[in-house]
């Protein structure tokens, strides 16, 4: 009786040792977790202020893995147009050279793990060639957003967007013609999930904090509505789940519109939509997910008349909540990358008008 109670008492005393030191490990677990995240957000910051400057190379050497991916270019559109065409890569200046007073500036950040999601401003003077497009000497004043992974520290893979279509319109510049007179779309690649099956997991998985309860209404909001949480929040008043939206995917698609004195818009141009998740994180009062627009060009764009054929282009999202109020929305999307897609010659001129013919 004796030995069994000492066997009991030092079970009881090795558990509850092993308990106070796993309690004890937890704060500093997380405290460890959340100073990374810190970490990679410092390490974000610094790569994507060096992009497009002369500083770039060494923060790239710094920061990006052996492994490291460019998973997509700011200007990948652009890019794409050029690439197979001795013509224009020939002409096209360093990244540095075609606005060497480049500035970027971080407008939100937040980050989740090993991601980090951001938004940002490109300004500079385009004084080298972009793409095929010659120096124009005029300044340049975009939004872009920029998702980097991380690992151990060291920067895995970035994908990044800028507004190629603003791009255009600020220089007033049409997008450069190949000489095999083709379309060249960047590549689609098949990186992208159902927004209902992340949706599923999600619910799986409860846990008692702001980021799981923002990401929930994300992911509710682009899943179909048999499929969405009882607590699900109804829209607020104008009928978006959002009462500020700050920025619209297609804002300078429906600035020219306006210019032109043109209706209609991405709601008439297509149908089966269908928007699939690339990626989401959630810290604090801020959320993000990128998704991969997929539908078919069955009506008019504006005045561009539909090609009927199928078009997919990347949109990103970010949502300010107040308290578990999704509060503001804002929202960049491959505007060039959707004229592309539909791929007809009024697509193409719908930016930047042609010159007029020569007489």
């Amino acid at each position: 009786m004796s030995t069994s109670r000492t066997v009991l008492k030092l079970a009881l005393g090795t558990s509850l040792a092993l308990g106070l030191c796993l309690w004890a490990s937890l704060p500093a677990a997380a405290a460890s977790s959340a100073s990374q995240v810190q970490a990679n957000k410092a390490a974000a910051q610094r790569y994507i202020e060096a992009m497009g400057t002369a500083g770039f190379a060494q923060v790239a050497k710094g920061l990006q893995a052996a492994d490291y991916k460019l998973l997509r270019h700011e200007f990948e559109n652009l890019k794409y147009n050029a690439m197979g065409d001795a013509r224009l890569t020939a002409a096209m200046a360093a990244d540095s050279a075609v606005m060497p007073d480049r500035h970027n500036t971080i407008t939100r950040i937040l980050g989740q793990g090993d991601v980090v999601a951001a938004t940002y401003r490109i300004t500079g003077t385009q004084k080298g060639n972009l793409y095929g497009i010659p120096a124009t000497g005029k300044w340049i004043d975009v939004e872009a957003a920029a998702v980097l992974k991380f690992q151990n520290g060291k920067l895995v893979s970035s994908w990044n967007m800028a507004s190629e279509a603003a791009v255009l319109v600020q220089l007033g510049a049409r997008l450069p013609e190949r000489q095999d007179g083709k379309l060249n779309p960047a590549p689609i690649y098949q990186d992208t999930r159902p927004f209902d099956d992340e949706l599923k997991a999600w619910l799986a998985k409860p846990v008692d904090t702001p980021e799981y309860r923002h990401m929930k209404v994300l992911l509710a909001y682009k899943s179909k509505p048999e499929n969405r949480p009882a607590d699900y929040p109804p829209p607020a008043p104008g009928g978006r789940m959002y009462s500020v939206y700050a920025r619209g995917g297609m804002d300078t698609l429906n600035a020219r519109a306006k210019e032109l004195g043109l209706t209609g818009g991405q709601g008439t141009a297509v149908t089966g939509r269908q928007d699939m998740l690339g990626d989401n994180i959630a810290e604090g009062d801020m959320a993000m997910f990128k998704f991969r627009l997929n539908a078919k060009n069955s009506g008019p764009l504006y005045n561009i008349p539909a090609s009927n054929k199928d078009v997919k282009y990347w949109e990103i999202g970010f949502a300010r909540f107040e308290g578990d109020k999704w509060q503001e929305g804002w929202y960049l999307g491959d505007e060039l990358g959707f004229l592309l897609m539909i791929g007809n010659k009024e697509a193409v001129d719908f930016l930047v008008s042609p010159a007029p013919a020569a007489k």
